[in-house]
This record gives C-alpha cells, sequence and structure tokens, in this order.
C-alpha cells in the first residue's frame, strides 16, 4: 500500500478528512489545483473526483473546459494508481484519450476505473485506465482511457 493510500484512508475515516486530503493532494501535484478536485472516492481500482463549475475552468461558452476535465480524468486515475499498485513498483502515464460526448454544463464527477486482473501480469506491462465523466444527473459528458506503464521501482 503506498504512503498516499495510506494517508487517504486514515484521513477520509475523520469529520472532513477527504476535504484535508484533497488539499494535500493539491500540494503534492499543484497542477491540480486549476481545477480543485474534491476527491469522492479513492480505493483500489477505482477513483472519483468531482470537479465543480466556478469561472476558474470555464470556456469561452460557459461550460466546463475540455482540458480542464482532463485534468480531473488524470487526477482520478493517478488516485486510482497509487492505491492499486502493487509494492515495489511505481507507474506513470504513456498519454490520454478522452471523448466528449456534451457540454459540460454542471459539476462533473471524473471516475477512473480498472479491473484487479489487469494489474496481475509481469513487470513491465501496461494498465488501460477506463475513464468516465457524468453529470450530477448521470448524464455521461466524457469517456476515455490513460494508458499507464507499471514497471519495479528500482528505489524498492
Amino acid at each position: 500500500m503506498t504512503s498516499t493510500y495510506q494517508l487517504y484512508r486514515r484521513l477520509s475515516a475523520r469529520p472532513l478528512g477527504k476535504q484535508v486530503f484533497g488539499i494535500g493532494f493539491m500540494l503534492r501535484a499543484p497542477y491540480f489545483s486549476t481545477v480543485q478536485p474534491q476527491v469522492l472516492e479513492m480505493a483500489p481500482n477505482r477513483a472519483v473526483v468531482r470537479i465543480r463549475k466556478w469561472w476558474g475552468v470555464h470556456n469561452h461558452i460557459g461550460t466546463i473546459h475540455a482540458i480542464a476535465v482532463a485534468n480531473g480524468m488524470e487526477a482520478a486515475m493517478g488516485l486510482l494508481a497509487e492505491a492499486t499498485v502493487k509494492p515495489g513498483t511505481r507507474w506513470i502515464p504513456k498519454g490520454i484519450e478522452l471523448h466528449y460526448l456534451a457540454k459540460v454544463t454542471s459539476a462533473v464527477e471524473c471516475i477512473a476505473e480498472t479491473d484487479p486482473v489487469d494489474w496481475d501480469k509481469p513487470r513491465p506491462h501496461e494498465v488501460t485506465v477506463r475513464l468516465t465523466g457524468r453529470l450530477g444527473d448521470g448524464t455521461e459528458v466524457v469517456t476515455g482511457h490513460i494508458p499507464i506503464w507499471v514497471t519495479d521501482n528500482p528505489r524498492g
């Protein structure tokens, strides 16, 4: 279990713990602070962050900008990877492919998922993280994937 996932488990059980973890997550990876992801779930094979609609993520038509959604998807993928990667391994994203299905007119949940068998391969190997973006009413607005490269960690 990574230190990131250990911290999430400790904090999420406490009042305001997920919010505190989310602030720490943005400090550790400052670029994510541009979209202010709210961490809703972090677990092996699944992570969910919420990107709220506010002026800092708007595009020229007043909806959430496509790249802001991509940042949310990458944040969710990173949380999933940290919760899922086996001891003695590390991961790095290899790219991102997203399909924007509809305008993101309100807060969006960025969902990252894998299956346990995706991780049970000899290293190095690739894991494809599936991505879905949904509005509060369930409307699917984005789909895609991020391939990540999983290798042995030379630092242990």
